[in-house]
């Protein structure tokens, strides 16, 4: 069993106010002097920031993640990083890597905790959260504990991915700011009519499972 689990279920969708979905804000101006620290929530963009690879630094260059399964055309075909071990052809679940196979040749970027609602509201989704973060001793236990016990659970796109990993060891509550923006979406939710609705409903019934599951 994983640490224990703070809320049962999900917050509500805020709802995304940029007036197209294809709109989206750039990632916040990174600070190339900022080196990351033990417990900081860092996260690095994938396919051209279509979507963004979270995990927690744990010091001494490392981070632990959640990681899905391999790509097909990575099975049986990569060889171990010299200096973690990590194969790209792994099955899948919470994992140590070192920083270079966690950034994948992308850019670094850290997850801010404590944004004030407007500032959250006008940011790209699952760059920050506007609940604060515990302290990084506690931080870096949970994401170990995980990473020891393999309690988060499988990886999940939808309800259970790599964010959620991230957020909920440094809050106690698995979200996925990545996820929940593009379903409280009004032109999503509105323009797909009861599918909308019923993806909304669909959401919040899948992180009831997967706590519950976690919870075990």
């Amino acid at each position: 069993m994983g640490p224990q689990q703070s809320m049962l279920f999900p917050p509500p969708p805020i709802i995304n106010p940029l007036p197209f979905p294809g709109l989206i804000p750039d990632y916040p101006n990174p600070n190339p002097n900022r080196k990351p620290e033990p417990g900081d929530h860092i996260y690095s963009e994938r396919s051209g920031g279509l979507y963004d690879h979270h995990g927690i630094y744990v010091g001494d260059d490392m981070v632990i993640h959640l990681q899905g399964p391999a790509k097909q055309k990575h099975i049986g075909s990569s060889a171990p990083c010299q200096k973690c071990g990590y194969k790209r052809d792994f099955i899948g679940g919470v994992i140590k890597t070192c920083l270079d196979c966690f950034l994948d040749g992308h850019s670094l970027h850290f997850y801010e905790y404590g944004v004030p609602f407007v500032v959250f509201n006008r940011r790209r989704r699952g760059t920050c959260h506007v609940g604060h973060s515990k302290p990084a001793y506690e931080v870096i236990k949970t994401a170990t504990d995980f990473l020891e016990g393999n309690g988060f659970g499988c990886y999940d796109m939808f309800a259970n991915n790599c964010e959620d990993f991230a957020v909920y060891c440094k809050t106690g509550t698995a979200i996925s700011h990545q996820v929940m923006g593009h379903i409280g979406n009004p032109l999503v939710t509105i323009g797909l009519g009861p599918l909308g609705v019923g993806l909304t409903g669909a959401y919040g019934l899948a992180k009831v499972i997967t706590e519950a599951q976690r919870r075990r």
